[in-house]
């Protein structure tokens, strides 16, 4: 009878781990997302689209391999670490000579049930600008400690009238600083993250804010919507 209760447990736990899925590889996968871009110092916002497809994927022993290339012409491939339990991060490719001063080989979740409450990940300042000579168009790229965590899970998540199952949100913060010019010290930065991602939907709202008291900065706000996923 023991044996069987514990055929029982691993049947679920399998089930469980094949039911959700919350960065999907499906190959032809495509979404759709409004881009929203504010600055404090200007007092304007500027949006945009986004597309990102998963143009190839590759089913191994250990787990999946796949691509994801976005409008910008940025292409990333990714890992699904079944044994490990993990996404990783494994290569980039940038267009326009942009890139990232933030590990490029890292992982992206850690969990891919997001049974861990509690994680850590180096990113990198991306939404801070300069506006005021002599720092105009200086964009600093400061390596940090991001800390993240599970803030609840949601049976329903709406956003733009559009009804969402099996949901999650990540809260992430995290602080840094920059010299911008050699006259002035280090300039403070927080940063602060909101992310709701559903079951086999993947990011549905990503909210991203950099703030700094330097007066020729300001803050700046991201923020990521789906608006169609096919």
């Amino acid at each position: 009878k023991l044996h069987y209760f514990f055929l029982i447990i691993l049947l679920f736990t399998s089930c469980k781990q094949i039911d959700e899925n919350f960065f999907p590889y499906k190959q032809g996968m495509t979404w759709t997302y409004t881009i929203l871009l504010k600055s404090s110092y200007t007092g304007k916002s500027h949006e945009k689209r986004l597309l990102i497809t998963n143009i190839k994927t590759h089913k191994k022993r250990e787990g999946v391999e796949f691509f994801r290339l976005h409008s910008n012409g940025n292409t990333y491939k990714y890992f699904v670490d079944k044994f490990n339990n993990k996404i990783i991060r494994l290569s980039a490719l940038f267009n326009y000579g942009e890139g990232l001063t933030e590990p490029i080989n890292r992982e992206i979740y850690p969990d891919l049930l997001f049974e861990k409450k509690k994680w850590e990940l180096t990113e990198q300042l991306f939404l801070t600008r300069g506006y005021q000579p002599p720092v105009r168009n200086f964009r600093p790229e400061s390596k940090f400690t991001m800390n993240y965590s599970l803030e609840r899970r949601m049976k329903i998540f709406k956003n733009r009238g559009i009804t969402f199952k099996n949901c999650i949100y990540i809260v992430g913060t995290g602080s840094t600083s920059f010299i911008a010019d050699s006259r002035s010290g280090p300039l403070e930065v927080s940063i602060k993250s909101e992310e709701w991602i559903c079951d086999n939907i993947g990011t549905v709202l990503e909210k991203r804010y950099e703030e700094t008291k330097a007066s020729a900065f300001g803050n700046a706000t991201f923020i990521k919507e789906l608006i169609q996923l096919k």
